[in-house]
């Protein structure tokens, strides 16, 4: 009887032990998106490093909210200038079907404000996070809004 109750209670402790996946653990066996969607967030830093990591050709950025490109965010600014320190390029493609830009000064102001992320990343050139963009360029696609103003289409990362 001791025996029965003994090996009843040990199959139930047993049972007890299986082990329950942890959700961080389940990420890393599924592959990164090569899609993001920008959210200006600490979680989109993490997510762009493991799609830039996974050994994909190409990531795209996306916007819920598009920004003008002299607007561009501090923390996508930060990755380009970390992309540029290292040896990257930035190519901007105008929206399809436009021979010439209508604002020149947009595109400039662009380009300037991306310059002042080259600040920002001296002081992150430490963190681990940003060293998974150094062998990637960028282009910026821009496109127009329905009142016709300049707009980030896309960002996308291609590497070299």
């Amino acid at each position: 009887m001791y025996k029965l109750a003994a090996t009843v209670l040990l199959m139930i402790l047993l049972g007890g032990c299986q082990a329950i996946p942890n959700a961080s653990n389940g990420d890393a066996s599924t592959p990164a998106p090569t899609t993001l969607s920008f959210i200006d967030l600490e979680s989109f830093d993490g997510d762009l490093q493991r799609a830039l990591n996974e050994g994909t050709n190409k990531v795209t950025i996306n916007f819920f909210d598009n920004p003008s490109p002299n607007e561009t965010p501090v923390r996508l600014q930060k990755w380009i200038a970390k992309m540029q320190d290292a040896g990257g390029t930035v190519q901007i493609e105008t929206p399809p079907n436009e021979l010439t830009p209508k604002n020149p000064f947009a595109l400039i102001s662009m380009i300037t404000s991306l310059w002042s992320g080259n600040k920002a990343i001296k002081e992150l050139n430490k963190d681990k996070v940003l060293s998974s963009i150094d062998s990637h360029n960028a282009v910026i696609q821009l496109e127009r809004n329905s009142n016709g103003v300049l707009m980030i289409g896309q960002v996308v990362f291609v590497k070299r």
